[in-house]
């Protein structure tokens, strides 16, 4: 089975996969780990939404992309020492529509992703990646909250 995962590199996120591992887990999944990198607010163009030094925003980009990449390679390596068939990819854009996206191409059968569980004002302003998962993923989708699990993984 195809699985796609989540993975901002937060404590939930974390928690998220060890979940996933002691629970859903089988040796013959493949295991799709994403990371997004949100360039949604014209960073990287001359006209950047807020207005500022751009010198800054492009400070700001490059430790996303530095944090990214530092992710990228943990989580190589965490599949690498524990047998697990699978690939971690940096993604570019939202993150709600990246993880739909990439679980359609690799045609995963499961994603899992982590909440923080946000406030009902906060989630309503800001959205909820989960949330967008739940919604627009055509296939099922695990959310993981340390509400329920906390001290049962």
């Amino acid at each position: 089975m195809k699985v796609l995962l989540a993975n901002d590199g937060s404590k939930i996120a974390k928690d998220a996969l060890e979940w996933y591992l002691q629970n859903l887990h089988m040796d013959d999944n493949r295991l799709y780990i994403v990371h997004i990198v949100d360039s949604r607010y014209g960073f990287e163009n001359k006209d950047p939404v807020v207005p500022g030094d751009q010198h800054f925003f492009v400070l700001i980009h490059n430790e996303k992309e530095d944090k990214a990449k530092t992710l990228s390679a943990e989580m190589e390596t965490f599949l690498k020492d524990n047998k697990i068939s699978g690939e971690v990819n940096i993604l570019y854009g939202d993150a709600g529509e990246e993880i739909v996206k990439r679980a359609s191409e690799v045609d995963a059968c499961l994603v899992v992703t982590g909440t923080r569980g946000l406030g009902v004002i906060r989630r309503t302003v800001l959205g909820s990646v989960s949330q967008y998962v739940l919604h627009h993923s055509n296939v099922p989708v695990a959310i993981y909250t340390d509400k329920c699990f906390k001290g049962k993984k």
